[in-house]
């Protein structure tokens, strides 16, 4: 009797599919990120709220010789509204620096409710005709005239030239200086001559042109003899080329021979 023989082979066993690992970490990061983005958009929202961290102090700390500090608290108190994030400074700095002797304002926030308030004071160098002052970059504010300082230069020109003249006062004054000279009244004409007024009242024509040749020849005159004469002088003309005139006040000519 023969047996059948099982034929033999290979037996195949069951290949288990290996589960992707979860990236734990990876998803807790996102969450947090997440919850930390919305975490900061709701304390934004809460923080921009007007009833949160509302302003209560306004500080303005300096001391001014023109600027009313109550007059500037007044000026700015509309506009201190808001929370101590969303206050408008903008619109605050415009209120604080239409005051005329204001000519710049930094805000400063304190936390939680403060606003600090460091404010510039206009420098005056001289007064514009009769209703302005002209401050040291040569631009025109107007305060009330109660308040102007005592003993300023006064400058005359035309519309739109106040920047010229400072800058020409500046460069005028360190000639005169030289000689004891002090100016009260600098004027440029719609011909743009320049003529200037002495505290002494001695007055000097200068014209249009070579304005620096004519102040060197003039001070160098002055000193060299008719300095004496200056308290009989009414005008000094140096519109010449290589010279100037003289005109003396009426009976106080004085006597003498020769040249000056």
């Amino acid at each position: 009797m023969v047996k059948a023989r099982r034929s033999k082979g290979a037996t195949r066993k069951p290949v288990r599919k290996q589960r992707q690992a979860v990236a734990w970490q990876q998803w807790l990061r996102n969450m947090l990120v997440m919850s930390l983005f919305i975490g900061i958009i709701v304390a934004g929202k809460w923080l921009q709220q007007e009833d949160t961290l509302p302003i209560l102090h306004v500080n303005v700390g300096e001391q001014f010789e023109y600027v009313d500090k109550k007059k500037l608290v007044q000026a700015v108190a509309p506009y201190v509204t808001g929370s101590f994030i969303n206050v408008d400074v903008a619109k605050l700095r415009e209120a604080g620096e239409a005051l005329p002797w204001v000519k710049l304002i930094q805000v400063k926030r304190s936390w939680p409710d403060t606003l600090n308030l460091i404010v510039e004071e206009e420098k005056v160098v001289a007064q514009w005709s009769a209703h302005a002052l002209v401050n040291e970059d040569g631009k025109l504010f107007f305060p009330t005239k109660k308040t102007f300082p005592k003993g300023l230069v006064k400058l005359t020109g035309p519309e739109g030239t106040s920047d010229v003249m400072t800058k020409q006062y500046a460069n005028i004054t360190t000639y005169f200086h030289r000689v004891g000279l002090r100016v009260s009244h600098l004027q440029m004409d719609k011909r743009r001559a320049w003529s200037i007024q002495f505290k002494n009242g001695m007055k000097l024509m200068l014209g249009r042109s070579d304005n620096k040749q004519r102040l060197e020849r003039f001070v160098s005159v002055y000193k060299a003899g008719l300095q004496r004469y200056q308290a009989q002088i009414q005008t000094v003309d140096m519109r010449y080329t290589n010279g100037l005139s003289v005109v003396w006040k009426s009976g106080r000519q004085p006597d003498f021979n020769g040249t000056v």
